[in-house]
């Protein structure tokens, strides 16, 4: 039975007693939640860690990363929020920022890694006249950290910096080969370990390994050529709706875009339009994937 002094209350003090309930179940939330975004956000800043120091060697701080990053989640959202004047709009903002970093993250490492495998060939060479020149392995590598591009001397001058520190040798070119995650740069690392067991004639040892390494990069620049219609197809499948969106929102007709987002049937449209072009999209990715 209610009491009647709850029956008497104005609307003001219900509108309190509202308040207050929601205050309680947002704290109560904010409480049962703080574990497991505590538990995600280190786990996303250990992938910037990863990433930007370890793999990179750039001195960016995760937490500056995890801060810019809510910084843009906040932005995406209400941008959304704003242009579709729905939640929905919202919910993709919120959606877009949190894969963005990552995202970002990834696009450097590839761009990273490219520049890498581009190089390698020349570092070969380098180690290569370096050892028929008289110097040892160690002094051949100094000459890569000393007068190699970028970031090749950068990845060579952080292995021997490991070396002088007290790191052996082999275990340094392990560290060099799991942080710069090249099946080019392993097969390189082994083929010098193996030959500082076994020993050998070190420049046509280096001489083969550069072959391979060229003949390597020779069938995957093929493979991408032949592949590339693919990629670009899964590209533009990926980038359609976004256009396709932009410009009826603003040359076509903006109000029946927004109505789009308003109304629920258009919300479900919207929903199986975002699922239908990710299954294209990771379908021809995969289909364009192949490993030599």
């Amino acid at each position: 039975m209610i009491a009647p002094g709850l029956l008497a209350l104005s609307p003001l003090g219900w509108q309190a007693i509202t308040s207050v309930l929601i205050l309680c179940l947002a704290m109560a939330a904010g409480w049962a939640g703080y574990r497991p975004v505590r538990s995600l956000v280190l786990s996303q800043e250990r992938l910037y860690e990863s990433v930007f120091q370890r793999k990179l060697l750039l001195d960016i701080r995760p937490r500056v990363v995890t801060i810019l990053s809510v910084v843009g989640i906040v932005a995406l959202a209400i941008i959304g929020q704003a242009l579709t004047r729905s939640y929905l709009g919202a919910v993709f903002g919120v959606v877009a920022g949190l894969f963005l970093p990552t995202l970002l993250a990834w696009c450097l490492r590839r761009r990273h890694l490219a520049k890498l495998e581009g190089q390698l060939v020349h570092g070969i060479r380098t180690l290569t006249s370096g050892v028929r020149a008289g110097l040892n392995l160690i002094q051949s590598m100094q000459l890569i950290a000393r007068d190699g591009p970028p970031p090749l001397r950068h990845e060579f001058a952080h292995l021997l910096k490991e070396y002088e520190y007290g790191i052996p040798l082999d275990e340094a070119m392990d560290n060099a080969a799991a942080r710069i995650g090249s099946g080019d740069f392993r097969l390189l690392f082994a083929a010098l370990q193996t030959h500082r067991e076994r020993g050998g004639d070190l420049g046509e040892t280096l001489d083969r390994i550069g072959e391979s390494v060229r003949e390597i990069q020779r069938l995957e620049n093929r493979v991408k050529t032949l592949t590339a219609q693919g990629r670009a197809t899964a590209r533009w499948l990926g980038a359609m709706p976004v256009a396709v969106m932009a410009i009826i929102y603003f040359m076509v007709d903006p109000e029946g875009l927004v109505s789009l987002f308003e109304d629920p049937l258009g919300k479900l449209i919207i929903l199986a339009i975002v699922a239908l072009n990710l299954v294209g999209f990771l379908w021809i990715r995969k289909i364009v994937s192949l490993d030599i």
